[in-house]
């Protein structure tokens, strides 16, 4: 097993992100990160799959990021990012999984990633749950929200080997039961991609050019992206408030969510 740790120890406390390499990186979470003065420390790298030992000392809240469309979650995949996903949780330290990312953060959880036939693609309806009306990050989120979706692959029910068996679905889809979801106090996931930011939606036009979903696309980012990113920065911005503050950094414990 190779030895990876993150560079000394950090002046201050800091949030990793797990790379798995897509352009743009958070999107518009990490945006918002920034703006209130979150320090940030990647691990990147290709090759995610073998298993290396990451060090989360100094770390405050953990950001799994999205992967290119191609990419998928199999029992043999991703090693590394879920070992730290599990770890951090065991240890209380603040997750929030995005796109592939959620897949990662459930099956650290125990939960079976299944295949999407056809995948779900495009602007769709996300719906929120009854109980994510008292969520603490989703406060005054609508109950319907228009969001991009690129999945092939969705999370399925708990198994048995399930860490917390109250993974709770915050939102779903026509085909994802669990397009957002808690577990715990402080672990999040979100498959819809609602940190995209303009020019990742854009992107997305070009690219479903070739598979017939241009149409979607284009329509469904004229009439709804002002929206969801005014709701996506309203729900980071509970992340870096609430979630993962920074007073947190300062006082050296972790702030109590109320859900």
């Amino acid at each position: 097993m190779t030895h990876w740790v993150l560079e000394a120890k950090l002046a201050r406390m800091a949030i990793l992100f797990i790379d798995h390499g897509v352009v743009g990186g958070m999107g518009s979470l990490g945006v918002v990160l920034r703006e209130y003065a979150q320090r940030i420390v990647n691990l990147e790298g290709t090759d995610l799959t073998s298993s290396r030992e990451v060090s989360l000392e100094d770390i405050h809240g953990v950001v799994v990021g999205d992967a290119l469309c191609s990419v998928r979650l199999t029992d043999e995949s991703h090693r590394t990012s879920l070992a730290v996903v599990s770890e951090a949780h065991d240890l209380k330290i603040p997750i929030i999984g995005l796109g592939f990312g959620a897949l990662v953060v459930a099956k650290s959880l125990g939960s079976t990633i299944d295949d999407l036939n056809p995948a779900e693609i495009g602007w769709t309806n996300m719906t929120t749950s009854p109980i994510s009306r008292a969520d603490a990050l989703l406060t005054g989120v609508p109950w319907t929200l228009t969001a991009p979706l690129w999945s092939c692959q969705s999370i399925g029910n708990a198994g048995p080997s399930m860490k917390n068996p109250g993974m709770r679905s915050l939102a779903s889809t026509p085909m994802q039961k669990f397009a957002m979801f808690a577990c715990g106090v402080s672990t999040y996931g979100i498959t819809a991609h609602i940190e995209w930011t303009s020019g990742a939606l854009d992107a997305a036009v070009r690219s479903s050019g070739t598979d017939g979903n241009a149409g979607n696309w284009r329509e469904g980012t004229a009439l709804n992206s002002a929206t969801c990113q005014r709701i996506a920065k309203k729900i980071f911005e509970s992340v870096t408030l609430t979630l993962m503050p920074v007073d947190r950094v300062n006082v050296g414990v972790a702030r109590d969510l109320h859900h």
